[in-house]
């Protein structure tokens, strides 16, 4: 395996568990917040998260489906796309809202962010983490990295309705309002 199809593999495995570990949070909030030592289970449990998205996908890691250098030109556009959401989604959003502390401290100030990127996308730090994905898998051409970031694609597409959901009853009708005008994860072109 090339250094880049290492580098893409490992970033591809620990993105790929970014929708089941949220998964393993945010329905459970309730119970994770009478854990005392919550933070010190979450962490590890995240990080062996990435270990079986390695294990599992190991034996594919050393597979290249293609070996193309004009493959980074499109790799380089996701990477962009990815910049622009991640750069733009985090504006007015503290460390504290990004990783989702409010969930397991609800007693934390909230507000809808409405503008900027995310007046463009309801989720672009989703958006970003796919488009990252799809980088490195188009780049590497690494079958590992194009299967996690499928799995990333189908846990994602269960957790943000489960999402949305959880958001409606936060903010209520001023996120149906802006659920109205605003995409979920594609922006409109038009």
């Amino acid at each position: 395996m090339t250094l880049v199809g290492w580098v893409a593999w490992l970033i591809c495995g620990i993105y790929a568990t970014i929708p089941s570990f949220w998964m393993a949070i945010h329905p459970f909030a309730s119970r994770w917040r009478g854990v005392r030592s919550r933070y010190s289970l979450i962490a590890p449990m995240w990080m062996a998260m990435w270990v079986v998205a390695w294990a599992v996908t190991e034996p594919w890691a050393h597979t290249a489906l293609y070996r193309t250098p004009w493959t980074w030109g499109v790799t380089l556009t996701c990477f962009y796309v990815s910049y622009r959401m991640y750069s733009g989604g985090v504006r007015g959003m503290s460390l504290p809202l990004i990783v989702g502390k409010q969930e397991l401290e609800p007693s934390r100030h909230q507000h809808l962010i409405t503008h900027g990127v995310h007046g463009m996308v309801r989720h672009p730090l989703y958006l970003g983490h796919v488009c990252t994905m799809l980088g490195w898998s188009i780049g590497s051409g690494s079958f590992a990295c194009f299967a996690l970031t499928a799995f990333a694609i189908v846990t994602g597409a269960i957790m943000i309705p489960m999402e949305e959901h959880e958001l409606r009853q936060r903010f209520g009708s001023e996120y149906d309002r802006y659920a109205e005008r605003v995409p979920m994860i594609l922006p409109r072109l038009f």
